[in-house]
């Protein structure tokens, strides 16, 4: 029998617009328009810029989220697709470890 550990992440993200006339304030606005309680900011984009000088940046946010996950199958092969199709929706594996075989 092997037993595989690892950890799943959330696949949820959050995004947010902010409009300013300078990149700077656009971009200061798109990440507090964000609730950051358990995510991180991953990328900020500038998405429209008009000749009136207003800037519009798109900023993204993911999820922090992690868990523990296990599966086990009478080899390392069973027990790998195991693990891969338990792994909930909304989740993915980020690492796996053998336990024991």
């Amino acid at each position: 029998m092997t037993t595989l550990r690892g950890t799943i992440r959330s696949t949820e993200t959050r995004e947010a617009e902010g409009y300013a006339t300078s990149v700077v304030a656009a971009k200061e606005a798109a990440v507090a328009a964000l609730d950051l309680d358990g995510f991180a900011l991953t990328q900020t984009n500038a998405v429209e810029s008009k000749a009136t000088g207003e800037t519009t940046i798109k900023a993204t946010a993911r999820s922090t989220a992690t868990r523990e996950h296990e599966a086990s199958g009478p080899d390392y092969e069973a027990a790998l697709a195991a693990y891969r199709n338990t792994v909930p929706e909304g989740w993915q594996a980020q690492h796996v470890w053998v336990v024991a075989e």
